[in-house]
């Protein structure tokens, strides 16, 4: 018995409980600021809380829970504002979950996730613990937490989990793999993200056709058609687990911008397009570039995210101080500088995969092969065909006229969370390769894949002059800054681009030596993985450092009130009459006004259709008659002289009709 437990303690307890303890210590050493009580002020979430205040004072008014709230859109359903429903079974889990506070223990899912799913594929734990740090220092997967898409991350963070119970199906664990997938898949819907959930559907659907081929191929269908009624029955399950929310939200969709509309014309009166979901336009109005796509790799490739801290390198700062600008003003202006030339409306910042990740990948797309290599080259090529969208017009048309939902998804750029699994993946297989048999290849066939990415990007830089570095908004910069410090910006990407390309060359380079050594037994495998891990962590945390705002994190009592409230909001809550207040210059974007008043705006990712329908042809015509109707006593205008709001009465609102 004594031999039996120091044998457990030795091959599971030890090396796994005591990586687990390293991702916990890691994702707090990275938030540190929670050590110190501290909390993540979030965009969106501060905008939810403006919009879900109704719900959460009748919670604490009543202790009941309520469907409806009247302070954002007019009236709206709260299913997709937090409201909780009865038999929730899932939520001693999600608590369990919790023990880490936000976002630490998000990050702390994406360790463990991908830790769990190179186990299951067989991966040693050494090197397992290499593609958990890559999965989860991955930029995009960060920012999507320092902004507050809390739902869209705990989504993602269990795409791994769900993943690691079809592999264990497919290698015949059935009751394992059952327990897990159910439980897994179930976590990943009740996260509400339903976009993420359609996205790693569209996944597993690769992963079911990559195994059934590999299956047919070697006569092993009985165990693949085993492992797919049991992954049926894990999704019958898991729906069930949340299937009121799930009914719920189907219901309010046919209500909302997700759900067909009835109107022909367009407010201007131009013929409207008829869709079952969201516009063209609207869906993929963030598409990522092609040649943008790069920057997974290469993080400025197209000059990083809207704005970038250049500090006082790449020539701005001193263009200024030439001319005049004072030291405080140059400097705060080369911290954010517009530098990205790409095509999408806005980038928080690229999703910077990984050099180091790319590297090693490589040579499992080369050297190794099975369904699980497949699964995931054919899941990057896919999910980076798909992120596209406009600029990949046959594909992404394709998908929103035949495949279910598809239209009901904005940002197709967002499917590159597949791409930031499937990678970190790919490159922990590539590592294992390198370390099990790379000292029996011949070192030029090593040479031919390291080489590959090294020169791909020297000509890149050979290149360069035949890129304009012209960004869609620089007539715009123009007009504020002027042609001569526009000159300039173009000039600091340019730089930016250089400098960007040099970092991957030598990364690759110091990689392309170490697997060399490796090859010829010059550096001990425990060495160069200690080695690889300090590259990784290097590579991934110098770049998104760059875009994690730690002043971001504020003392509790500092966040009491999301918003602060104006003399204007505390002059109009005197009025204790059923009214509505309008601020325009949020229009329908932002739920600030939420947060004190009834209002007609808010914000929200699916608004009721017909009101947001009224206030656009409202806008276009501006009759004031509609906010009449709407109830609308008090206009939130600011001053313009102090700017600060200033509330103007409504002679003519018709008072609480509904």
């Amino acid at each position: 018995m004594k031999i039996l437990i120091k044998d457990l303690i030795r091959s599971f307890l030890l090396p796994h409980g005591l990586i687990i303890l390293v991702f916990g210590f890691l994702s707090l050493a990275f938030y540190y600021p929670l050590l110190e009580g501290k909390i993540l002020i979030q965009s969106d979430i501060r905008q939810y809380e403006g919009m879900s205040r109704e719900l959460n004072d009748h919670r604490t008014e009543t202790r009941e829970e309520t469907y409806w709230i009247n302070n954002a859109f007019g009236g709206m359903p709260t299913y997709q504002l937090g409201a909780k429903y009865p038999a929730d079974f899932l939520s001693p889990i999600y608590s369990f979950v919790r023990i880490l506070p936000r976002p630490a223990h998000i990050l702390f899912l994406y360790f463990m996730g991908a830790y769990l799913l190179l186990l299951v594929a067989r991966i040693p734990y050494r090197i397992s613990f290499f593609g958990a740090l890559a999965f989860g220092f991955s930029t995009y997967l960060l920012i999507i937490l320092q902004v507050g898409h809390n739902t869209k991350a705990l989504a993602v963070s269990f795409f791994s989990f769900v993943i690691a119970g079809l592999i264990l199906l497919f290698q015949k664990k059935y009751f394992t793999g059952f327990i897990l997938t159910t439980l897994a898949l179930g976590m990943q819907i009740r996260a509400n993200h339903y976009q993420m959930t359609y996205y790693l559907l569209l996944l597993l659907g690769i992963f079911i056709i990559s195994y059934g081929i590999s299956a047919w191929k070697e006569k092993k269908g009985s165990s693949i058609l085993m492992a797919l009624s049991l992954l049926i029955l894990s999704g019958i399950l898991s729906l069930g687990f949340n299937a009121t929310p799930l009914l719920a939200t189907a219901e309010y969709s046919k209500f909302s911008t997700r759900g067909r509309s009835e109107l022909k014309l367009q407010p201007d009166g131009i013929p409207k397009e008829q869709s079952s979901g969201l516009e063209y336009d609207y869906i993929t109005e963030y598409s990522y570039g092609i040649f943008e796509s790069l920057n997974l790799f290469i993080p400025r490739i197209q000059g990083g995210g809207s704005s970038e801290n250049l500090g006082k390198d790449h020539g701005v700062y001193d263009f200024l101080r030439a001319r005049g600008v004072g030291q405080d003003q140059a400097i705060q202006f080369s911290e954010n500088v517009p530098t990205y030339w790409g095509s999408q409306p806005i980038l928080e910042a690229p999703a910077y995969v990984g050099i180091t990740v790319l590297f090693f990948a490589l040579f499992a797309l080369f050297f190794v092969n099975g369904p699980l290599k497949n699964a995931l080259a054919i899941g990057v090529l896919f999910s980076l065909l798909l992120s596209w969208g406009k600029n990949f017009n046959i594909l992404t048309q394709l998908f929103i006229d035949y495949f279910p939902f598809y239209n009901k998804f904005r940002a197709v750029s967002s499917i590159q969370v597949v791409l930031e699994l499937c990678m970190p993946i790919l490159a922990s297989m590539g590592l294992y390769w390198i370390f099990s048999k790379a000292d029996s290849v011949n070192v030029k066939r090593l040479l031919k894949v390291g080489l590959l990415p090294i020169g791909i990007l020297t000509l890149l830089l050979f290149f360069k002059s035949s890129f304009s570095f012209l960004g869609l908004n620089d007539g715009y910069f123009e007009e504020i800054y002027g042609v001569d410090l526009v000159n300039q910006i173009v000039s600091a990407r340019k730089s930016i681009f250089n400098q960007d390309l040099v970092r991957g060359i030598l990364y690759c380079l110091v990689l392309m030596c170490l697997v060399i050594a490796i090859n010829t037994n010059k550096v001990k495998k425990p060495v160069a993985l200690i080695i690889v891990l300090g590259i990784l962590l290097f590579d991934l945390l110098g770049i998104s450092s760059r875009y994690i705002d730690y002043d971001g994190f504020v003392s509790k009592k500092n966040t009491q009130n999301s918003f602060r409230q104006t003399k204007a909001d505390k002059a109009i809550l005197q009025d204790t009459t059923h009214y509505r207040v309008y601020e325009p210059q949020l229009r329908l974007n932002g739920a600030r006004t939420a947060y004190f008043h009834n209002t007609i705006g808010g914000y929200h990712g699916a608004k009721p259709r017909r009101f947001e329908e009224l206030y656009n042809y409202y806008n276009t015509h501006q009759i004031s008659g509609v906010l009449d109707m709407l109830n609308i006593k008090y206009i939130l205008f600011p001053n313009q002289e102090t700017g600060t709001l200033e509330p103007l009465k409504n002679p003519n609102f018709f008072g609480p009709a509904w």
